[in-house]
């Protein structure tokens, strides 16, 4: 039997969520690391970066350099922070993973370029929020370029808000030459605008001023507006394209819940989803966004500088595993 692409990428959301309605692997996973990492800290540590699950810190976020509450990476152990790579890795895919050393290793190259700005690879924060595999709980990693926020229960984990800066965007010179942290979240956009006609280049390109950083900052809590060409304009082929962006955006998750949310985005109505960019897509001096309802990927040079770029993914209805609380709150009292 034939379905239309809505009705099966609908089909697909509700078997992932039937598979996830007993007991999480990938849940415990995280419980287990998550424990590995607290009982590998000191108690001093271990207090540092511990925090009731209602703690205004973990909803308390930002990509800026600057002091944090948590205990810092340069403090740990080597034994603390393998922990910590195993706690990352359960919650990440490789790819993921690895976009976010790339940023620790992006801020030693930035140490080498800009001497006195103080950049220190060392300077990310851990915090747990909860017990782990004690009822709902949460952990963050943050700093300079970075915020991974991870909230679960026995049922599933959600992980907006998930963001990733890169400064230099492509690392010219050195040990790490040719680098690119963001680099397909670039190409991938640059095919799908190349792939446009004349009509849809039209209809997603933004007026105005370019964007010079991601919108959706820690301090909205409103979806963007539905502006933009709608994946519905799109052919078959484009479309793809389409969702093979989406797919570096939740491709950083471990495979299971990547697969949860790029269904979740599939199951949109294209006339919903929406892509829209300005700029100049050749240089990297440039701005977009795919959107659809609560859910927005942004990818934003900084200012005037094509080297220095933002990505971020939110998703307003999850934020924070703002759904998963409210049928934990719903269903324990």
């Amino acid at each position: 039997m034939k379905y239309p692409r809505l009705a099966l990428s609908s089909l697909l959301l509700l078997a992932c969520c039937a598979a996830m309605s007993g007991p999480d692997p990938v849940a415990e996973a995280m419980d287990d690391a998550g424990r590995a990492f607290l009982a590998s800290l000191s108690e001093e540590q271990r207090e540092r970066c511990s925090f009731e699950l209602s703690h205004h810190e973990r909803t308390t976020w930002t990509y800026f350099p600057g002091d944090r509450e948590g205990v810092m990476i340069g403090e740990l152990s080597a034994e603390a922070r393998a922990a910590l790579t195993g706690l990352m890795q359960s919650a990440l895919s490789s790819g993921g993973y690895l976009k976010a050393e790339g940023v620790l290793i992006l801020e030693s190259v930035l140490n080498v370029l800009q001497p006195n700005a103080n950049r220190d690879p060392g300077r990310y924060a851990v915090t747990v929020f909860g017990a782990p595999g004690k009822g709902p709980w949460g952990w963050s990693l943050e700093g300079h370029h970075i915020s991974l926020n991870f909230t679960q229960d026995s049922q599933g984990s959600r992980a907006t808000p998930l963001m990733f800066g890169v400064a230099p965007a492509i690392v010219k010179s050195g040990p790490h030459a040719g680098l690119r942290v963001l680099g397909a979240e670039v190409d991938l956009a640059r095919a799908l605008i190349g792939s446009l006609d004349e009509t849809q280049r039209a209809a997603a390109s933004l007026s105005g001023d370019r964007p010079t950083d991601v919108v959706m900052v820690p301090a909205r809590s409103e979806a963007l507006k539905a502006r933009g060409l709608p994946a519905a304009a799109l052919n078959a082929a484009q479309r793809e394209l389409l969702f093979d962006l989406v797919s570096e955006y939740t491709g950083n998750l471990s495979p299971a819940r990547a697969r949860r949310e790029l269904a979740r985005v599939r199951a949109l109505s294209p006339d919903d989803l929406r892509f829209a960019f300005t700029g100049d897509v050749e240089t990297g001096l440039f701005y977009y966004r795919l959107i659809g309802g609560d859910i927005s990927f942004e990818y934003a040079a900084i200012g005037n500088d094509p080297n220095h770029a933002h990505a971020l993914w939110r998703d307003l209805s999850q934020d924070f595993g703002a759904d998963l609380l409210r049928k934990h709150f719903e269903e324990e009292h």
